[in-house]
């Protein structure tokens, strides 16, 4: 009994040292969000599972304590993540031919800060693997 209680308090314990960023993939869900918060819209294009700069700026990022707790205190995160095997009829990827098209790139990654009505306030596409750089810029609009 007391060893499954302390298997059972261990468990919870590593999961609340991995908090994550909270991210959304509903572009309507994301500007209801920003609109009842106050907060900005961090668009994300990214390949995280097999673009070389993405996958580092996941591990540097993403996943660091510091952007997670900075992006869930002040950003609505609204993520397009491109699957490796890219299907044209999905969701995902019609959303990133649409959120590419109207921010006009081609980059991967990259970070793109807008209001609630999606209107562009920066942009982020250099040095996306370093958490310094990219905190930096976010809190100069935040």
């Amino acid at each position: 009994m007391k060893l499954s209680f302390l298997l059972i308090t261990t468990f919870f314990i590593l999961n609340l040292s991995f908090a994550q960023v909270t991210k959304l993939d509903d572009w309507d869900s994301a500007k209801e969000q920003s609109e009842l918060s106050g907060k900005k819209i961090l668009i994300i294009l990214t390949g995280a599972e097999w673009c070389k700069p993405c996958v580092k700026m996941e591990k540097n990022v993403m996943e660091n304590q510091q952007f997670i707790d900075y992006a869930n205190q002040n950003l609505i995160i609204f993520e397009i993540n491109i699957p490796r095997n890219q299907n044209y009829n999905t969701k995902t990827m019609k959303d990133y031919l649409h959120f590419k098209n109207k921010y006009v790139t081609n980059a991967l990654p990259i970070m793109i800060l807008v209001d609630k009505n999606g209107t562009e306030i920066l942009r982020i596409s250099n040095n996306l693997s370093s958490l310094e750089n990219v905190l930096e810029k976010l809190k100069k609009y935040n």
